[in-house]
């Protein structure tokens, strides 16, 4: 019942502002002006709006935490040069005591060192197994203890064990 009376208050009001006064002796009805009112809905006080920037928001944050966790989870791994020794001694059956000198009077332990033609930890003078680069550690080092092991001696060397 409220809500009609409020229904009739509203007609009244806008009928009279727009100059219309219903009668009762008019055979036809009195113009009904409906209007439309849009109220945002609230949840917990808030719109749909503010949870929807929320939810973005936390997903902006969300990616590049995950691009952060990824990036330190698949850093890619680097080896040292007394990891690429102690393989190389391990694969080839070398002794490390042999392996850590010649290079350190090679290249003083720079995998970067250049000699003319020669490059590399082991100051090869080839590319190691025919595809890698002779600045990789682990590459030079084994190719290097493969071939002592192959040829017995360190004759290719200016450095002797």
């Amino acid at each position: 019942m409220a809500a009609i009376t409020l229904v009739f208050l509203i007609l009244l009001v806008l009928g009279a502002v727009a100059g219309f006064a219903p009668s009762r002796a008019s055979d036809e009805p009195p113009e009904v002006i409906t209007t439309t009112v849009t109220v945002p809905s609230m949840y917990r006080g808030h719109t749909a709006e503010h949870y929807a920037t929320k939810l973005k928001r936390s997903n902006r944050l969300l990616a590049s935490s995950r691009s952060m966790t990824h990036k330190l989870i698949v850093r890619k791994w680097q080896p040292t040069m007394m990891y690429a020794l102690r393989l190389a001694s391990a694969v080839s059956g070398v002794p490390l005591v042999e392996l850590a000198p010649i290079a350190h009077c090679e290249s003083t332990y720079n995998p970067f060192a250049r000699n003319g033609k020669y490059k590399g930890l082991f100051q090869l003078g080839w590319v190691p197994f025919g595809i890698f680069s002779p600045f990789d550690l682990v590459a030079n080092a084994l190719s290097a203890a493969l071939t002592v092991k192959a040829d017995g001696s360190w004759r290719q060397w200016e450095c002797k064990p």
